[in-house]
């Protein structure tokens, strides 16, 4: 493989230590020299990244449990037991929607599944009201999103959208409860084929709730926060990770069928960027293996490597257009790939207002 590890860069120490605790095996000192690191740096500003990362409940967690001291202030531990309480109230509410969302979907016969955070932590957490999530995000057939909408409607939700996103989401709102609607993983064109029928054909009925198998989990794990979220900026939240470590570590099984659907998306360079990320900051063996059985040529790794491990999508994250052109156009397969992507966005940029028009008008027709 010839693989060459960076020096581990001084920017992502925070990174690495609010990770360790909470990887699956992690060793008894893991969470004492976590502590000890932030207090060393500044607990204030040590607490407040982990809240932005989505771990301060899980940290919190943590160190309820553990039996030993910790050099960390009292003012520190109610942050982070403030955040335990305040994501367990809001999973409660959330709990509620998703049974709900479900029943409306399927009265109206949509196949659906629930992806991203509401559904990776009821699969791998021991605690799920621990790990956090903005909204509830439901995936359906492209040829089903009108009828999804018109259903949601039926049972009092409010249609959003936005031109930029027509292409493939919207957002439905009731109150304090809010679904994001999704009829593709991401823009159409970012795929070499289209993918969300192929995951939603293997979705699995679970007991909270119907979603994508491990596998197709895995794959939206994978590429989705290579292209919105760009793997390393301040929006790519760190409970992602510690969701891809613990898939790995409880169902490693699913790998072998997340590979054909990266090579069937012409996305397992996005697969191998995030695998190398969670590497670069946990040294997770299972990471490591998955990537080499899908990383690209010498140079690019080299390049996408160096990317990462100098943070240029959050030092350029203020010119979008750079880190299209320089990270995410590399992270497709072949160049013909990043030229149809390419070309595919502008055209859905160009009719996004005609296509939000479009739709609104055929929801407001069949009202």
């Amino acid at each position: 493989m010839g693989r060459v590890r960076p020096t581990r860069p001084n920017r992502y120490s925070p990174h690495r230590h609010a990770l360790a605790p909470l990887l699956p095996g992690a060793p008894e000192n893991a969470l004492p020299s976590s502590c000890a690191y932030a207090a060393a740096t500044g607990e204030d500003d040590f607490t407040t990244f982990l809240i932005s990362q989505g771990l301060a409940p899980l940290w919190g967690e943590q160190i309820h449990r553990f039996e030993g001291s910790l050099p960390l202030s009292q003012q520190t531990r109610d942050r982070l037991h403030q955040s335990h309480l305040g994501t367990t109230g809001i999973y409660l509410l959330q709990r509620h929607n998703l049974q709900l969302a479900g029943e409306i979907l399927n009265e109206a016969n949509i196949p659906h599944a629930v992806i991203k955070g509401s559904h990776t932590r009821e699969l791998y957490y021991d605690t799920p009201a621990l790990r956090p999530a903005v909204d509830i995000d439901i995936l359906v057939k492209p040829g089903d999103s009108l009828s999804a909408i018109k259903a949601f409607q039926r049972q009092g939700f409010e249609f959003n959208a936005l031109a930029q996103n027509i292409s493939h989401e919207c957002n439905l709102v009731k109150g304090k409860t809010a679904i994001d609607l999704h009829w593709d993983i991401m823009r159409p064109g970012r795929t070499r084929e289209p993918m969300t029928n192929a995951l939603l054909d293997n979705r699995v009925n679970y007991s909270s709730h119907c979603g994508l198998d491990h596998a197709g989990t895995l794959f939206l794990m994978l590429v989705h926060p290579v292209f919105a979220k760009y793997s390393t900026t301040p929006h790519a939240a760190l409970v992602r990770l510690v969701d891809l470590a613990q898939l790995l570590h409880r169902f490693p099984e699913s790998t072998e069928a997340t590979v054909p659907l990266l090579q069937r998306a012409g996305l397992a360079t996005a697969g191998w960027i995030t695998l190398t990320w969670l590497d670069l900051l946990t040294d997770n063996p299972r990471a490591r293996s998955l990537a080499g059985k899908l990383e690209p040529g010498r140079l690019r790794r080299y390049y996408l490597r160096s990317w990462l491990a100098r943070d240029l999508s959050t030092r350029l994250l203020g010119s979008p257009l750079l880190i299209q052109l320089g990270f995410t156009l590399p992270a497709h397969d072949r160049f013909s790939d990043a030229v149809s992507a390419l070309l595919q966005a502008r055209r859905y940029r160009q009719a996004a207002d005609t296509t939000l028009a479009a739709t609104q008008e055929q929801l407001v027709s069949t009202s």
